[in-house]
């Protein structure tokens, strides 16, 4: 591809300095084109004349120069005497400049060479397309804004091109498109909360030509709402806490949501709850264990905040299992005593198994002590003992006893 586009570029400069190298042969007799007539487009420039009626014309030949003084440059040859109309967009790789004069003159041509020239006529390529210079931004957005604009007094305009940068002074960068010389809205999404943007409009016309930046406006996502503060917490059940906190100063939170870590560094959703309540009962935890938590708000338009300050909580330990116990036979029953092991225990448990493997639970008492009075003669028995809170925990058993009742 490379070759063939190195060979493509030496043909044609070949061909240019062919042509420069020999000048055509002027025909003075040959007749003068005339009302010859140049109108400025987008750039482009078109050309129109009056048909020349001469046996000896096979057509006409096109030049264009950058000045009336010239040089003047071959852009066309029109083989049909009959055709009286051309448009230059510029030519090969490359077009007309914008708001820019160009100078033409049409001769016509035969087989001995060319007639001489006539009238030179000029025109202007139009400028580039008006942007509009008045451009509104709507801030305050949940990571968007919306821009709306009047359109600028150009017919030549069919679409806006939209610029984004984070400076007013830029680097802009394209975000979006809208085509259509009427729609003059464009919403700007997946923004960053809470940051100042700035935008400019700028025309575009059917040939793509984009005009200047004519207006530069801002504005401001939404930010953020604020986390609540001052949590606190305190054990309402077995492996159970109750997180309160102080609600977040922004007025359109409509919820919180709670996340707890076991070691301070991976964070989870555990639950949340709406901006009327200002608790959460977390359940399933293990007992006597430190748990971490923050809480973020959540606004109407789902904008979570940043994380609240991390607070370490502590759930409810196990209650100490019972010590002292001790075991003795009175008459034909087993007495057990022991000693409270924690001060909020409410009640104990008493197992008793015999035979190395028959574990039951045989009572449930307020009590320190306890008189089995099921049991057999000639009979080994094993017994500890677990004291419960008023959450219903389990403390781990106590030493066992062994007693051979006689």
């Amino acid at each position: 591809m490379k070759k063939f586009m190195a060979f493509f570029m030496a043909v044609l400069l070949l061909s240019s300095c062919s042509t420069i190298s020999k000048a055509p042969t002027v025909v003075t007799s040959l007749p003068v084109v005339s009302g010859i007539v140049a109108k400025g487009g987008i750039r482009s420039i078109g050309l129109q004349w009056n048909p020349v009626n001469d046996k000896r014309v096979e057509g006409y030949i096109v030049y264009r120069a950058g000045s009336i003084n010239g040089p003047f440059e071959k852009i066309a040859t029109i083989p049909d005497k009959l055709k009286t109309s051309y448009v230059d967009n510029g030519g090969f790789l490359k077009h007309l400049e914008d708001n820019t004069i160009y100078y033409y003159k049409v001769v016509v041509y035969s087989k001995n060479g060319i007639g001489p020239a006539g009238k030179i006529v000029s025109a202007r390529t139009l400028p580039p397309p008006q942007s509009p210079t008045v451009i509104h931004a709507t801030g305050g957005l949940a990571r968007m804004v919306v821009l709306r604009w009047q359109p600028p007094a150009d017919d030549t305009v069919v679409a806006y091109n939209i610029y984004r940068s984070l400076k007013k002074d830029g680097p802009f960068k394209k975000v979006g498109r809208v085509n259509g010389y009427v729609n003059t809205m464009f919403i700007d999404k997946n923004l960053k909360d809470g940051t100042t943007y700035y935008y400019s409009v700028v025309s575009v016309n059917y040939k793509g030509v984009e005009g200047d930046i004519e207006a530069v406006v801002s504005a401001t996502t939404k930010f953020k709402p604020a986390p609540p503060s001052n949590l606190s917490a305190t054990p309402t059940g077995a492996g159970q806490l109750t997180i309160y906190w102080w609600p977040s100063m922004t007025p359109d939170v409509v919820k919180y949501r709670i996340y707890r870590s076991p070691d301070n560094s991976s964070f989870g959703l555990v639950g949340e709850v709406p901006s009327s309540k200002l608790s959460y009962v977390d359940k399933g935890l293990d007992a006597g264990k430190i748990y971490y938590y923050y809480i973020t708000s959540v606004d109407k338009d789902g904008l979570e905040s940043k994380p609240s300050k991390v607070y370490a909580f502590k759930t409810k330990p196990l209650p100490e299992p019972p010590t002292g116990i001790s075991v003795k036979q009175v008459g034909s029953k087993v007495v057990l005593s022991w000693s409270k092991g924690s001060p909020d225990t409410v009640k104990y448990e008493v197992f008793r198994r015999h035979f190395l493997i028959l574990t039951q639970k045989i009572a449930i008492t307020e009590n320190t002590y306890y008189t089995d009075d099921d049991v057999s003669k000639n009979t080994t028995y094993y017994y500890y003992v677990k004291a419960v809170d008023k959450f219903g925990q389990e403390s781990k058993p106590s030493p066992e006893v062994k007693i051979r009742v006689q």
